[in-house]
Formats: structure tokens, C-alpha cells, sequence
């Protein structure tokens, strides 16, 4: 009995909580215990008697720790009716405050540790609420109350929602209040009727308040007066909006570019100072300088003065210009919104092999030719690959040996002498030099051996019967000049510089070049600025650009015929700068200073226009293929066309700072394309050109070639390729030629 009653004045002692399914089933019982005690005393003696010696023992017991053992069964009696583990606190308002004190830092941040936050002692709230899918499945067929039970994440709690909190979510999502004592009937007045008795203001209300105003009714009339005449429209009824289901999304109307700011102004230094350093006051003679030189190339805008105080500057007389010229700058320079791309530069360029597995190719020097005092105008390599022929400015032509460097021969001209070129079937020469074309025997070689090469070099099993026939019996009977007689009666008549251009005249056998070598020359309308012969043979072709007469600015001299043909009696696109034979088809390449024409001279027709997109073409090249065309030229560009494609370049190179004197293809089996230039370098590029036509060029440049000096402006003017070997000839303005292996 004492216990039972200690047990009472506990629960009587206990706060006052809110009343949910747990606490009313402990109320239950806490009745029937009550219940039990009221029918008598008959039950306390029957249990005193059953368990007699536990009384006893329980008597002996302290009163603390009685109610110490009665609470933890009653702790365990109410989790069991909750659900929850009850630690004695009350069930008021503090309880409903959050746990979690971390505010509206975003749970995602604690993911990945074990607790979810702090609580308002600073402990950790550690993370509880830890089961799955599987768990919460089990849960709702073991708890009765799982349906109305929800996760507390934040607090990691579980809350088991009450009829009451149950209730309010059906009327909320029913559109209702609430609760259910929410009176909707009566309105509440916000206003004070007691200040209705003090008006706003003390002026008698206006005529206008009650009158029709006289200008509304003006404006009116005037308007019903327009819509009578008919100025007045009204508005047209809206289009019907048809929709195209099939139609293409509508292109968004894109905004302008938004306003450039104007480059601002850099900030004054030392020199606009009224009292600058000693050191930036100019002295007489560069005042002098500053004056004579041009305003575009001073590097500061007004000569620097010292004064010793402010108030003895004076108003400076350039201010309004300076001021109209930077209007002038605003107004009339494009300016544009320059974007920065984060972008690795190296992902941007294209993939290219390595070099090294690129080779051969020359990098070095192997045979330097001395001998040379004026600017190497060409060099040329004989088809054997065993002579090499150069002009220079000092009015020599010189022939070396390839592999030793030995001069074996030097013809001297009246001026200088600006081209030259081998002939690929025959020991013959054709020189440029003191306005006309020398075709020289350097009797090099015998004439039995000469013709047994000639014969081997068609590349073909030729027999010596087929050699004779098709080529002359040797470079004598080759070089042998035909006077052309004129009939009789006929006087002879003043030739001029037109037909001067096609006449072929035999050098006079007792003139020192006819015992250096020189048998037949043709007179030339201007300077030749470059010759090239055609793969038989038989046809050289000779450019001279400053041609008085426009059909000499390109001559054909079929050399076994003696005659002369000048195929364009004007060429259209200015003046020709370089010309060259197709390798295989009667096919002529005319490049003038902006375009390359391509002729059929057997048909005699215009065939193909390409557009360069240069300034100004210095030199043609020709794969060995045909399907291809390089051209140089003088704004640094190197334009590569194929011919199976359009007009347009298939691609534009830019490998050096000045004009790009020369480009040209190895004529053998090496894919290598050299280029030369006036900054004194000689690129070299691994092109090699694929059957297939599905596979494009493979352009890679491999090698830079430096060892040449600039001379008055001039850098390498030619270079030529060994025809058997990865070597390359180059000759330069500073007088020097020299063999890169």
C-alpha cells in the first residue's frame, strides 16, 4: 500500500501534459489502480499475505530508493505506450523548440559525418535516424502508429502527429481555417468613426466637382469630329496566329551589342611634370631631332619644359587639337569587344608527327661555294645531280661540282646576269644576262656519254635506236645556230623591240662568249626575271615582268625548232610574274600578281582561274603529280592550291617575317616543299600528297635554316633541290651559296 501510494503523489506531482494515446492509457491505469485500493482492504492483505516475506523486505527498503525504482519502471512502462523514450521533461513549448541549432545551414553539409548539427549546449546531434527502406517497411507493419509518424531530419526525432494536428492538416488542405472556432461571420472595423465629425479640409468643395468641365467636352467633339471624316481608324482587328507544327523553331531576335567603353587615356608620367627630372629635359640636338621627325613616329606628344612653380605654366596651345583629335578617335575607330577565351593554347593546335620521324630532310650545311662578290640572283642544279650553276650581280655565271665545291667554269657578261636553268635532257644551259637569253654548252661532259644519259634519263627501257631517234645526236648539233634566209627581193627591215623579242641570232665565234661556251642568244624586250624548261626539253620559257610591250612578257623558245612563240598577246590581271610547264600535260601555269591562269596550249583555250588571295605572287612551283600548285609571294604568304578543288587555296602558310622570294618542290621522291625569304631563312615542310583522294595533303614544317645574313634589305633569293637527293641549294644576297644535307 505504501508503495502504490508513493506511486500516486508521483503521478499527482508530475506537470499537466497534452493528452495523447500514451498518457491516456497511463491514466487508465493509474484508475484501476485507484479502483483497487477503494474495494477494500481484503486485496492489500491478500497480497501482504502472498508475499510476506517481500514486504517485508520492500519495509526495510529506503523510500528513495523506492521511488528511484518506480521511476525507471515507469520510464519503461511510457516508452512502451509511446513509442519514445521519455527522460521526465515536460511536454510544453520547450520541448516543441528545435534541437538542432545550426540555423539555415543546408543539412548537405554534414552528408559525410556522423552528426547533423549542435544543440543549444553545444553537443553534437548525433545522427539516429539511420534506417532504410526495408526498415521503415517493417515499421509499418509492426507499429500501429507509423502512419501518422514523421522523420525530424533536423532534429533527428521521430513526431507522432495527434487527432488534433491531424485534423488541422485536413482543413488546411481543404481550403478551410484552421480551426474549426475561427468565426467567418463578423468584420472587424479598422476605422475610427469618431474622426468623421473633422473634415480633411476647410475649403468649400469646387464648381468643378459638379459641373461637366467645358475643355473634356471640347475634346470630345474635336475627336468625334475626326472619327466622322474618317482620320480616325479604328484599330485593325488582330491577325489569326496560324501555327506551322512543321515549321522550324522561329530564330530568336538577338539583342545589339552592347556599348563599347572608350579606351581611356594613359596617365601623365614624369615628362608632362611642370617640373620634371633633370634627365627627361631634352637637350638642342635632340630637340632638333624631336622637331624633323614625324608626328606619327614621336614617342611623346609636346617637348618637356621645367618651370619653378605652377602659376608660371602656361596654357598649353595644343590643348583643342589634342581634344578634336581624340573626338576624331572615338567617333570615327571601330572599336570591338575583344573576348578571352580560357582555352589551352596547345589544344588548339593541330596534332602534327614529330619531325624526327619525318626524315631525311637537310639541316645543316655540307658545302659552302665561294667565289661570288654581288648578290646570287639563281642557282640552278643540273638533272644528274652533279653540277650546280649560279648568276650573281657581279655579271658572272658560275658552275661548281656538287659534292667538292670546286668552280669549274666562270662566263663573265656584260651586266649582271639574273637567271639561270638546266636543261633536264640535254648538258645545255639557258642563261639571262645584259637583256637577252644565252643558250651555252658548258662541255662538261663528252658526247658519247652525254647521250648515252640522255638516254637513261627517261626512265624508261629505251633502246639506243629509240634514244637517237627521239633526241639529237648531241648538244653541238643541238646548239648549232640556223640562219633563217630571206627571200630575194626582200629588203631587210628595222626590227622592233616586239619582234626583237623572237629573233634568234648565233653568237659571233670570235667573241669571248662564244669561247666560253655561249652559241645562240635572243634579245629580250626587259630584264629576264626567271626561265623555266619544259620536262622534255625542248621548250624554255622566259618571264620579263617590265616588258615594254605586254605580249613579251612571256615568251616560249622551242630550242630544237629556233623559234620563238609569244602565246598572250595581253594577259589579263597585270603584269606576269612567274610561269611553269605541267609535268605531264600540255598544260601552262601563268601567275600574274593576284591570280594563277591556268592554259591548254594544245587547244589553245583559258582552262582554270584560281584566286590567290595574295598582293602580289613572286614564283610558281608545280608538284611533281600535277595536281598540285604552290605560289610565294611578297606579303609573307605561302598559298597552296589543288587543283581538284575550286578556285580558292586549299591552304595559306605563314612561316616568315618578310616577302617569300621563292617556293619549290623536290622533283623526285621526297615530299619535301622548300620556301625561301628576305629575312634570311629557308623553311623546309615535309608535304607529301597522297593518291588517295579521300586523304588531304600532310603539311608539317620540319626545319628552319638561319645561316644566310641579310644585305640590303635582301635575304634568300633561290634555292633549288638536288634531284636525286634530300639536299637543298640556296643562294643568297650576301653573296654566299650554299648545300644543306
Amino acid at each position: 500500500l505504501k508503495l502504490r501510494c508513493s506511486a500516486m503523489e508521483k503521478l499527482t506531482r508530475r506537470p499537466k501534459r497534452r493528452r495523447t494515446s500514451a498518457s491516456a492509457s497511463a491514466e487508465a491505469e493509474v484508475a484501476e489502480v485507484a479502483a483497487a485500493d477503494s474495494e477494500g482492504l481484503s486485496l492489500g492483505v491478500e497480497t501482504a499475505s502472498s508475499g510476506g516475506a517481500a514486504a517485508e523486505e520492500e519495509r526495510g527498503k529506503d523510500p528513495e530508493a523506492a521511488e528511484e525504482e518506480f521511476d525507471e519502471d515507469d520510464q519503461e512502462t511510457a516508452s512502451e505506450h509511446d513509442g519514445l523514450f521519455d527522460n521526465g521533461s515536460s511536454d510544453d513549448s520547450e520541448d516543441d523548440a528545435p534541437r538542432n541549432r545550426i540555423g539555415n545551414v543546408p543539412l548537405e553539409w554534414y552528408k559525410d559525418e556522423d552528426h547533423v548539427g549542435y544543440d543549444i549546449a553545444g553537443e553534437k546531434v548525433m545522427r539516429t535516424l539511420t534506417g532504410g527502406e526495408i526498415d521503415a517497411l517493417l515499421e509499418s507493419r509492426d507499429n500501429p502508429d507509423a502512419w501518422r509518424t514523421i522523420k525530424d531530419h533536423k532534429n533527428q526525432r521521430e513526431v507522432v502527429l495527434t487527432d488534433t494536428d491531424l485534423e488541422v492538416i485536413r482543413r488546411i488542405r481543404q481550403g478551410l481555417y484552421p480551426s474549426s472556432g475561427t468565426d467567418t461571420t463578423t468584420m472587424v472595423e479598422f476605422d475610427n468613426p469618431d474622426a468623421k465629425i473633422h473634415p480633411l479640409s476647410r475649403a468649400m468643395p469646387p464648381k468643378s466637382r459638379f459641373i461637366p468641365s467645358k475643355w473634356e467636352r471640347m475634346k470630345v467633339k474635336r475627336l468625334l469630329a475626326l472619327l466622322r471624316e474618317g482620320k480616325i481608324r479604328p484599330p485593325p482587328p488582330p491577325k489569326p496566329e496560324v501555327w506551322d507544327l512543321w515549321a522550324d523553331e522561329v530564330p530568336l531576335r538577338r539583342k545589339g551589342p552592347p556599348p563599347l567603353p572608350a579606351p581611356k587615356l594613359s596617365l601623365p608620367g614624369h615628362v608632362e611634370s611642370y617640373n620634371p627630372p633633370s634627365e627627361y629635359l631634352l637637350s638642342e640636338e635632340e630637340k632638333k631631332e624631336w622637331e624633323d621627325m614625324d608626328e606619327q613616329d614621336r614617342t611623346i606628344s609636346h617637348l618637356p619644359k621645367k618651370f619653378d612653380t605652377l602659376r608660371h605654366v602656361p596654357a598649353y596651345p595644343e590643348f583643342i587639337v589634342e581634344r578634336f583629335k581624340r573626338c576624331l578617335d572615338l567617333y570615327l575607330v571601330p572599336r570591338a569587344l575583344k573576348q578571352r577565351m580560357n582555352v589551352d593554347p596547345d589544344s588548339l593546335l593541330p596534332k602534327l608527327p614529330s619531325p624526327k620521324d619525318l626524315r631525311p630532310f637537310p639541316t645543316h650545311i655540307a658545302v659552302t661555294y665561294e667565289g661570288h662578290t654581288g648578290i646570287v640572283r639563281g642557282v640552278a642544279v643540273e638533272a644528274g645531280g652533279q653540277w650546280l650553276a649560279t648568276v650573281s650581280g657581279d655579271n658572272t655565271l658560275r658552275i661548281w661540282e656538287v659534292s667538292s665545291g670546286r668552280c669549274c667554269r666562270t662566263i663573265t657578261f656584260e651586266s649582271a646576269a639574273t637567271a639561270v636553268c638546266w636543261n633536264p635532257r640535254h648538258a645545255v644551259l639557258a642563261v639571262a644576262a645584259q637583256e637577252a637569253i644565252f643558250f651555252v654548252d658548258p662541255g662538261l661532259e663528252p658526247a658519247s656519254e652525254q647521250a648515252g644519259r640522255e638516254a637513261g634519263s627517261e626512265g624508261k627501257e629505251a633502246t639506243a635506236g629509240e634514244a637517237e631517234a627521239s633526241l639529237p645526236g648531241s648538244v653541238k648539233t643541238l646548239l648549232t645556230f640556223r640562219e633563217v634566209v630571206a627571200p630575194e627581193g626582200e629588203e631587210p627591215t628595222t626590227e622592233g623591240s616586239k619582234a626583237r623579242a623572237v629573233r634568234w641570232h648565233g653568237v659571233p665565234e670570235d667573241s669571248q662568249l662564244y669561247r666560253a661556251g655561249c652559241r645562240i642568244t635572243i634579245a629580250t624586250d626587259a630584264d629576264v626575271q626567271q626561265l623555266t624548261w619544259h620536262a622534255k626539253g625542248n621548250y624554255c620559257a622566259a618571264v620579263s615582268p617590265k616588258a615594254r610591250a605586254p605580249s613579251n612578257q612571256c615568251i616560249i623558245h622551242a630550242l630544237q625548232q629556233q623559234k620563238s612563240m609569244r602565246p598572250f598577246a595581253k594577259v589579263k590581271g597585270g603584269q606576269v610574274q612567274s610561269c611553269a610547264f605541267h609535268p605531264t600535260k600540255p598544260h601552262f601555269f601563268v601567275a600574274t600578281k593576284t591570280t594563277v591562269r591556268i592554259y591548254d596550249l594544245q587547244k589553245q583555250e583559258h582552262l582554270k582561274k584560281l584566286i590567290s588571295g595574295a598582293r602580289w605572287i613572286a614564283s610558281l612551283t608545280v608538284h611533281p603529280g600535277g595536281d598540285h600548285i604552290v605560289a610565294g609571294s611578297y606579303d609573307r604568304r605561302i598559298v597552296w592550291f589543288d587543283l581538284d578543288f575550286g578556285a580558292q587555296p586549299y591552304k595559306t602558310l605563314q612561316y616568315h617575317d618578310r616577302a617569300v622570294r621563292r617556293a619549290v618542290f623536290h622533283p623526285g621522291k621526297f615530299p619535301l616543299l622548300a620556301a625561301c625569304s628576305d629575312d634570311a631563312t629557308v623553311s623546309i615542310l615535309h608535304a607529301k600528297v597522297y593518291s588517295d583522294l579521300m586523304m588531304s595533303p600532310m603539311i608539317v614544317p620540319v626545319k628552319r635554316l638561319r645561316d644566310h645574313a641579310q644585305n640590303q634589305g635582301f635575304g634568300v633569293l633561290d634555292c633549288a633541290w638536288h634531284p636525286h637527293q634530300p639536299w637543298l641549294v640556296t643562294a643568297g644576297a650576301d653573296g654566299r651559296v650554299f648545300l644543306w644535307a
